[in-house]
């Protein structure tokens, strides 16, 4: 699958707007927690069909952004295992 990620200058513009649009992590924050974002995470991931538009960007700490992975690449481990049954 091809990766429509905006690279370059453009990328990091739009990562740098998104972090000054959410400077604190919004996953922590609804669990009442105040803690600063440092990543931008894709909310549904590129290779799941999710865009690299503005509405599927989220901005996340460390922390949660490896956990939101680590979700996400077991689910996707289970749907490679799900498709050989």
């Amino acid at each position: 699958m091809k990766d429509n990620r905006k690279r370059g200058r453009a990328g990091m513009r739009e990562r740098a707007a998104v972090l000054a649009e959410e400077p604190l992590c919004r996953l922590c924050l609804e669990k009442g927690l105040e803690v600063a974002s440092d990543v931008v995470d894709h909310i549904m991931p590129l290779a799941w069909g999710g865009s690299d538009e503005r509405h599927n960007k989220q901005a996340l700490c460390t922390p949660c952004h490896d956990a939101k992975s680590k979700t996400e690449r077991k689910l996707a481990q289970r749907r490679k295992i799900a498709d050989f049954d």
